[in-house]
């Protein structure tokens, strides 16, 4: 058969092309498209988490609440008349001394009934003067030796009795003055403590009157906080315990204080007892002000301080991630004390200080995979 010269070149290409030797990836039954694909797959088994290092720390067991600042000296200060009011010396937020003038009243009455009263005991003292002379004149008649006397013993008597009749004129003169005086007084709206006014309810022109409250003063010096904690936690607290307290309302501010009392009686109806504590606040609190209370009950110096973050709560149990040799394992936690941010874990669980824990990722990882880590 005769062949022409194209064709006869084409078959030749053909022939060459079959009797090429295999590569190594060929004869392993790999195409070269094949061993990239196979290190495609290699490099995505590593998993991107962001991990933190075990820290060292002291761990605080916490008890933590929520009260209302109160002062143990509140008065409401009520006039004692019933009089219109005159005039104010004190607005809301004034600081005031025990027996300070708060507001006055009409008084003109009172100082007419203290006038009347001193002309009484004028009157009671020349009285009671004019007798103490008689019977005295009239006793050294009747004693006077050697000589007649025209006063009977009788007489004197009657002297006697004219004298402490005019005695208890003037005590009684004296008690209408004291009583005067006193109305005078009550005229007059004072403070009976020191402290800061917090309320006034009167104002000028107002009829005051007895039982109806004119000032609220409220001694704002020594604040306190009352508690009503499960008696369960008796054996942890005690009398001196230091404690801090912050307040949404006073941002970036810590108060300290201290238990100052725990009541000795435990409210049966709801199985607390009540423990008040001393603020010693840098500045006036507000009365009523809402706090949150922080009291140590015990501390773990040295402590190993997990991060949150890193926790896995699977029913009643708690796991972690930690980074071994560029793999995940997963660890079960065995909790101590907690605070914001930090959980103590005691030697029962795996972990170290200074390993590394995942905390974003971890609800990707299986035990033992391969990990790139991103470290915060």
């Amino acid at each position: 058969m005769h062949l022409s010269l194209p064709k006869t070149f084409l078959l030749l290409l053909m022939v060459t092309a079959c009797s090429r030797p295999a590569t190594t990836e060929e004869s392993n039954g790999l195409t070269s498209n094949d061993a990239y694909g196979e290190e495609t797959v290699t490099a995505e088994k590593a998993k991107l988490v962001r991990a933190i290092e075990v820290a060292s720390g002291t761990a605080n067991n916490v008890l933590e609440a929520t009260a209302n600042v109160e002062s143990l000296d509140i008065v409401d200060v009520m006039p004692e008349k019933t009089e219109p009011v005159v005039e104010l010396f004190v607005e809301e937020g004034d600081d005031v001394k025990a027996g300070q003038l708060l507001a006055k009243l009409r008084n003109s009455q009172s100082q007419l009934a203290v006038n009347e009263a001193l002309v009484r005991v004028s009157e009671a003292q020349i009285s009671l003067g004019q007798a103490q002379r008689e019977y005295d004149r009239d006793s050294r008649l009747v004693n006077a030796k050697g000589g007649a006397s025209v006063l009977s013993q009788r007489d004197l008597e009657t002297r006697m009795q004219t004298l402490e009749t005019s005695k208890t004129t003037l005590q009684a003169a004296e008690f209408a003055l004291d009583t005067a005086k006193l109305g005078l007084k009550q005229c007059d709206i004072v403070s009976p403590i020191n402290g800061t006014v917090t309320l006034r309810d009167i104002s000028m022109g107002d009829m005051a009157s007895p039982g109806t409250r004119a000032f609220q003063v409220i001694d704002l010096s020594a604040p306190r906080v009352m508690m009503n904690r499960p008696q369960r936690e008796l054996r942890s607290l005690r009398v001196g315990q230091k404690l801090s307290a912050t307040s949404d309302a006073l941002p970036d501010v810590v108060i300290n204080g201290e238990i100052e009392r725990i009541s000795p009686a435990i409210n049966l109806e709801t199985g607390t007892v009540k423990v008040t504590a001393k603020l010693n606040p840098s500045a006036q609190l507000p009365n009523g002000i809402l706090v949150r209370i922080y009291l140590i009950l015990d501390s773990h110096p040295n402590a190993t301080m997990l991060d949150k973050r890193a926790l896995i709560n699977e029913g009643e149990h708690s796991y972690a991630f930690v980074i071994r040799d560029e793999h995940a394992f997963k660890v079960e936690v065995f909790q101590g004390f907690t605070n914001e941010l930090n959980v103590e874990i005691d030697e029962r669980t795996a972990i170290n200080k200074g390993e590394l824990v995942v905390i974003v990722g971890a609800d990707r990882l299986k035990d033992g995979d391969l990990v790139s880590v991103v470290t915060e």
